[in-house]
């Protein structure tokens, strides 16, 4: 817990995460503030990852869920 509280410990990223989540997540985590995404970066980068994830489903024949 004080790991975390102190910002010297992070989950661990799956290796099978997508390159571009993994990517968002270790620039969340930066120790230099002025150097992380604000928050409307982040949630525009959310929305263009939301749906790349949707078009590729209906692409697989998947139906998305939301």
């Amino acid at each position: 817990m004080g790991g975390i509280v102190k910002d010297t410990l992070r989950p661990k990223i799956p290796e099978q995460c997508d390159p571009e989540w993994k990517q968002l997540m270790e620039q969340c985590w930066l120790a230099d503030p002025t150097r992380r995404p604000s928050f409307a970066e982040i949630t525009n980068r959310l929305r263009i990852m939301s749906k790349a994830l949707q078009a590729n489903g209906k692409q697989k024949g998947q139906q998305i869920v939301q």
